[in-house]
């Protein structure tokens, strides 16, 4: 539980010990998720050839899903929870310790700048392309390989699961340029990653960016851009409104 929550009186120490056991069970579902898209699913599409040659030989085992965006926001999601449980146990064991502070400083600012805005861009594309025509991010054929629970564990129950955390935990959103410097920090890490698996190995994870010229791909990383600050503003609001969250974190390093 939060250092600032110790001792504030029972209703907050409630809200504190769930919001703790949310994180444990949050951790362990995606653990099993996790374990379940990487080994068993990752078998099931490669030897049913739903992943490309050059895929095949550029990365070992299942280990080709980093290319997608889905995937990575997969393993920030257990990353964010695990953290999460790590930093109740420290500031349950020493609330006013320099860790202690530390730890939930950095929790906060990973779910304000990564977590949340990419899992809101994953969800809210994946569903507005699937609803104009799947076919584009998740063919018919995929059906009878991908079981629906993990489609919607992997494009669904992200967000529910990160509103249900700001609900019963009070997080400190860091200054508003922190967090969207980190957030537009780590889209360029990621268009940097799939522009050298395009150029330089052939291998479009996404192939409509083959065929877009200059100015139209230069245009829709500007908006894409857009749209992840936009969620970022709407996290704040939201973390806000649901756990009564501050704007500012306290710890000078993360600003």
């Amino acid at each position: 539980m939060d250092q600032e929550e110790m001792g504030t009186g029972r209703p907050n120490l409630l809200r504190s010990l769930t919001g703790n056991i949310n994180h444990f069970i949050a951790l362990c579902y995606y653990v099993y998720v996790t374990r379940f898209s990487i080994g068993h699913q990752s078998y099931v599409l490669r030897e049913n050839g739903f992943v490309p040659r050059e895929q095949m030989e550029f990365f070992p085992g299942p280990t080709f899903r980093i290319a997608y965006l889905t995937h990575i926001c997969e393993i920030l999601q257990l990353v964010y929870f695990f953290w999460s449980c790590i930093t109740d146990m420290v500031s349950a064991s020493a609330p006013h310790s320099s860790a202690g502070r530390a730890t939930v400083a950095f929790r906060d600012w990973f779910l304000a700048a990564i977590v949340f805005p990419i899992g809101s861009l994953v969800v809210i594309t994946f569903w507005a392309i699937y609803g104009m025509n799947r076919e584009l991010i998740f063919p018919a054929a995929l059906d009878e390989f991908f079981p629906a629970w993990l489609n919607h564990a992997l494009h669904t129950f992200v967000l529910p699961l990160l509103l249900i955390d700001m609900l019963l935990v009070k997080h400190k959103y860091p200054s508003r340029i922190s967090g969207i410097l980190g957030a537009v920090g780590f889209a360029l890490c990621y268009l940097v990653w799939i522009l050298y698996l395009g150029f330089a190995k052939d291998i479009w994870v996404y192939p409509f960016l083959k065929v877009l010229e200059g100015p139209y791909f230069i245009l829709f990383f500007a908006v894409m851009t857009v749209v992840l600050i936009i969620f970022y503003i709407i996290g704040e609001k939201l973390s806000s409104v649901l756990g009564g969250s501050e704007k500012k974190v306290s710890t000078a390093k993360f600003d």
